[in-house]
């Protein structure tokens, strides 16, 4: 009876370490899971941030290229409304001419009149193509993001 006894308990204490083994592995396994797991978070984390200054620094440019280009149009405006003035006409105002019948064609007024409007319209654009940009760029980065 005492080998019997004897049996089952060696049986009972293999079985005991057999579960402490395995609980030993898979704790193992899951803290080598988690990190594992924080390693490719930190990763994608990083790689986020650097996509994000990326995206920051491209808008940048594009938004001092807007303004660049917004200032040249200023000073060729500037330029006509010297012209204008020149010539005897109002820049505010360049169809009105100090001809007391008015009827001869204007040029200068009417280039300066178009030039004004297609400033306004330069503006929006590129304000609207910086938007677009931007989106794309997101877009491109959601559709394949690691492209770069």
């Amino acid at each position: 009876m005492a080998a019997g006894l004897g049996g089952v308990l060696l049986t009972l204490a293999a079985w005991a370490a057999l579960q402490m083994y395995g609980k030993a592995q898979y704790r193992a396994g899951y803290a080598a899971a988690q990190q594992h797991a924080d390693g490719l978070r930190q990763r994608l984390e990083q790689g986020m941030q650097y996509e994000k200054e990326q995206a920051d620094a491209r808008l940048r440019g594009a938004v001092l290229a807007r303004e660049a280009a917004a200032r040249d149009l200023a000073v060729a405006r500037r330029r006509l409304d010297g012209l204008l003035s020149t010539h005897g006409r109002d820049p505010e105002s360049p169809a009105a001419g100090t001809r007391a019948d008015g009827a001869d064609p204007d040029w200068i007024g009417g280039f300066a009149a178009c030039y004004a409007e297609y400033g306004s319209l330069a503006h929006d654009a590129a304000v609207w193509a910086d938007r677009v940009n931007g989106l794309q760029d997101w877009a491109r980065q959601v559709v394949s993001p690691g492209a770069h």
